[in-house]
């Protein structure tokens, strides 16, 4: 009886994984299969000679500025000062082109591995460090997506300064919300379980695992939870967002796109956001976002708008890819740092 049970939620889990990677899989097969229906190849040949030497330099910089900071802000998270950037570095290099690769972000547990093995720290340290970096950056675009949005459309022309204070009074009861999500997360639980309690429910197993989910979600806030630590990492998520809105805005200006700031930085947080949705790789999804901000917000031809997506997606998996192999091989010429017992001993 036992092993049956124990048996049980891992099924379950698996289901659901299978599910979800069918989902995805579907959707990147669909969008792909529009997406290389509207191209048109001309394009591309029209596309490429604008891209010039200094820019795609200028775009490559910035990619490495990105991986610094993202290492800055691993470390913040992990909250060990002597945490060595000669190791950190290059496993974030290494670990976001794994990421860009490997289907179903199944590269992010590249990052967790290489902590454990090169640095000594805990699964625990990397899941929560991992996990408070990416709501970090999805709250920064989510925040400059929002402003954007709304000082470049004409229709809020007149409520512009209004909007400005509204966004800013947003931003601080979001970023006040997540420094005590754990405790919000907890209330949740406790509503949801009492407002369970009045109804007979049959599928008792999902139940408990959505609030197994729910309380791992809390835990995994409360690690971020220290003034200090969530300040300074939300201070870096700003300069992580900008050096990747640089990679595009460059390439963008150089591929021709001419409208005001506050439309660009609209385009370029719509295209961030398709690297977050369901598909094998980012394949369909990031060029759908492009197509999507490019020809609802800059009034770009559907052929021309998913070229610029292509040019634009496989511009990072080159670039991950360059920067992943320099990643990988300093990750092996550099010593693993040494175990504290081991340091004492020695």
């Amino acid at each position: 009886m036992t092993k049956t049970s124990s048996q049980q939620p891992s099924a379950e889990n698996k289901g659901r994984q299978l599910a979800w990677r069918a989902v995805s899989a579907l959707l990147t097969i669909v969008l792909l299969f529009f997406l290389l229906r509207n191209v048109k190849w001309e394009d591309f040949s029209e596309l490429l000679p604008q891209l010039s030497l200094w820019s795609l330099s200028v775009a490559l910089f910035s990619y490495l500025a990105l991986n610094f900071f993202r290492a800055i802000r691993f470390r913040i998270l992990l909250d060990k000062g002597d945490t060595p950037l000669r190791l950190l570095v290059p496993i974030t290099l290494y670990h976001n082109f794994l990421v860009r690769i490997v289907p179903y972000r199944l590269g992010e547990l590249s990052y967790i591995v290489l902590l454990r093995s090169r640095l000594n720290y805990s699964m625990e340290e990397g899941v929560s460090s991992l996990f408070g970096a990416r709501i970090l950056e999805f709250l920064i675009i989510v925040m400059v997506f929002a402003t954007g949005f709304f000082l470049g459309s004409e229709q809020f022309a007149q409520q512009r300064s209004q909007l400005i204070l509204v966004i800013v009074l947003a931003f601080a009861a979001i970023v006040v919300g997540l420094y005590f999500a754990g405790d919000l997360t907890r209330l949740l639980l406790r509503i949801l379980q009492r407002f369970l309690a009045h109804f007979t429910i049959d599928r008792i197993g999902w139940i408990k695992v959505i609030q197994d989910k729910l309380l791992e979600l809390a835990a995994e806030f409360d690690r971020i939870r220290h003034p200090r630590l969530f300040l300074s990492a939300l201070f870096i998520s700003c300069f992580t967002y900008t050096s990747s809105f640089m990679i595009n805005y460059i390439l963008l200006r150089e591929l021709g796109l001419d409208v005001e700031l506050p439309i660009v930085i609209t385009i370029i947080s719509i295209g961030m956001f398709g690297a977050a949705l369901p598909s094998i790789s980012g394949f369909g999804t990031i060029e759908g976002a492009w197509l999507f901000g490019l020809t609802q917000f800059a009034d770009y031809p559907v052929s021309k708008a998913t070229a610029i997506g292509f040019l634009l997606h496989g511009f990072l998996l080159a670039a991950a890819a360059l920067y992943g192999l320099v990643g990988y091989l300093l990750i092996h010429l550099s010593p693993p740092l040494a175990a504290a017992g081991d340091s004492e001993e020695a």
